[in-house]
């Protein structure tokens, strides 16, 4: 019979690997790589004209490397615990075992390939054309107006956020 206080542990675990997602901070358009420090970059001003929301996916892969391992880790003590409560003997190392491939494939769940995070797809005008650039961010932290555009190549459209006190509350 599995105890409160062994059901309490697992459904606090369960919370804790559905929270070790990715938040697609290092996606930003105001974050740059060690390699883009220092660096020359073209500016552009652009008008935005529309801004609306999106999702973006951005790879979870390493949170969920770790929460595999960690669920597997967890699984295997709450397994053997459980098991050991059945039979001293065998039910240890049963229990550990099938605890642990539980707790992985748990945690796999949990912690799915690709992460939906909070963006924004604005439209701007450039040159006199029209164009849309998805970006990680919030809509408070752009409105409707002038901005500044960061290019490190060709296709990218890094718009800086042009509001960016405009999510205080």
């Amino acid at each position: 019979m599995v105890s409160v206080k062994h059901a309490a542990l697992a459904a606090s675990v369960a919370a804790l690997l559905a929270g070790c997602q990715a938040n697609g901070d290092i996606y930003r358009s105001d974050v740059y790589s060690a390699g883009q420090v220092n660096q020359a970059q073209q500016v552009q001003t652009v008008q935005i004209i529309a801004i609306q929301p999106a999702r973006v996916a951005v790879n979870n892969s390493s949170d969920r490397g770790t929460n595999q391992l960690l669920g597997t880790v967890i699984g295997g003590i709450l397994g053997g615990v459980i098991g050991h409560s059945i039979d001293s003997g065998t039910g240890t190392t049963v229990g550990a075992i099938a605890g642990g491939a539980l707790g992985a494939a748990g945690a796999s769940y949990a912690s799915p390939q690709d992460a939906l995070v909070n963006g924004v797809q604005i439209t701007f005008k450039m040159n006199g054309r029209i164009f849309n650039s998805a970006q990680v961010g919030q809509l408070c932290e752009f409105k409707l107006g002038p901005a500044i555009m960061t290019s490190t190549s060709p296709t990218s459209t890094r718009i800086q956020p042009n509001n960016p006190y405009g999510c205080q509350k």
